[in-house]
């Protein structure tokens, strides 16, 4: 198990690589724009000098990088998360795979899918699975030359959490934040069954949320006016859009935050060891709160 002096000792190291570089770069792009005035060399070779710099950088920086990252997330993250969960599993390399929010069939996914800090494990009795997921679109635009340029845009980027329910549900049921953006809608769902928005008693719910269901009748049977309290709570203390599935008895919770968890901050300034482990412990809690908050350990309804 490393040490926290250990682990300082690794940032100051990787600082001091990403500083020499930054002043490599800077002498670098000096020069550049000094020749480019000299000899009238088109300004973009700068430019070019300038990203070479930067490419160079991080390829000699990577693995030095991620193992700071590795070692941070097990003094830290991985430390943290054994005080809270029984039988965890952290993977920091590792995510929910795109196959399995796909399988929802209550997300866009786009063309380019990427997920890491995989944690899965109990809290109380109920069973989970969480990472950072972020999915992106491609698009294309094209020049009045007719040259095209492919660029991509995040159309989602956050938590995913998939937790064990404990009621019983023959259809699915989706309760999508409005301005969340990314959920299939009404006839954007394929499928020979379609969705159906439903209204719930709630109007205050409706002017935050939209339901939709295979069969309404289970919005109503999920979705209690208790229920519905409880996630205007959780909206309440969360930052981003909620997105939650509840599909094949398990409730899929969508956090568009435009966030990563269980990051370190800055190399450049020191680790604050205190300050991290509260950071740490916030990220805990958006796993948390939805199982406490929803009292999804309440076997009431309890699947047989």
């Amino acid at each position: 198990m490393i040490t926290f002096e250990q682990l300082e000792e690794m940032r100051i190291a990787l600082k001091k690589k990403y500083t020499l570089f930054i002043i490599i770069g800077l002498i670098v792009v000096a020069v550049a724009a000094l020749i480019s005035v000299i000899l009238e060399w088109p300004p973009i070779l700068v430019m070019i000098s300038g990203v070479l710099v930067f490419i160079i950088a991080m390829f000699c920086t990577s693995k030095q990088a991620k193992e700071y990252s590795l070692a941070f997330k097990n003094y830290f993250v991985k430390s943290s998360l054994e005080k809270i969960f029984t039988n965890l599993r952290y993977q920091p390399d590792n995510g929910i795979s795109r196959t399995t929010i796909a399988s929802t069939n209550m997300m866009r996914m786009g063309d380019r899918y990427s997920s890491n800090d995989l944690v899965t494990g109990n809290y109380k009795t109920i069973g989970f699975t969480q990472s950072d997921v972020h999915i992106e679109e491609e698009h294309e635009t094209r020049d009045s030359d007719g040259n095209t340029r492919t660029y991509y845009v995040t159309i989602f980027k956050g938590r995913w959490m998939i937790f064990d329910f404990n009621k019983s549900f023959k259809a699915d049921v989706q309760v999508a934040q409005k301005g969340f953006g990314n959920n299939k809608l009404g006839s954007w769902f394929s499928g020979e069954e379609k969705f159906q928005k439903v209204q719930m008693e709630s109007q205050e719910f409706n002017k935050a949320f939209n339901v939709y269901a295979q069969q309404p009748l289970d919005a109503f049977y999920i979705l209690t006016p208790k229920i519905m309290e409880k996630i205007r709570n959780l909206d309440e203390r969360n930052e981003g859009k909620l997105l939650l599935c509840f599909i094949d008895n398990k409730l899929h919770v969508g956090i568009y935050n435009h966030e990563d968890s269980f990051e370190h901050k800055s190399v450049f300034k020191p680790i604050d060891e205190e300050k991290t482990r509260n950071e740490i412990s916030t990220d805990i809690q958006k796993i948390t709160m939805f199982i406490d908050e929803l009292e999804l350990d309440n076997d009431l309804f309890k699947v047989k």
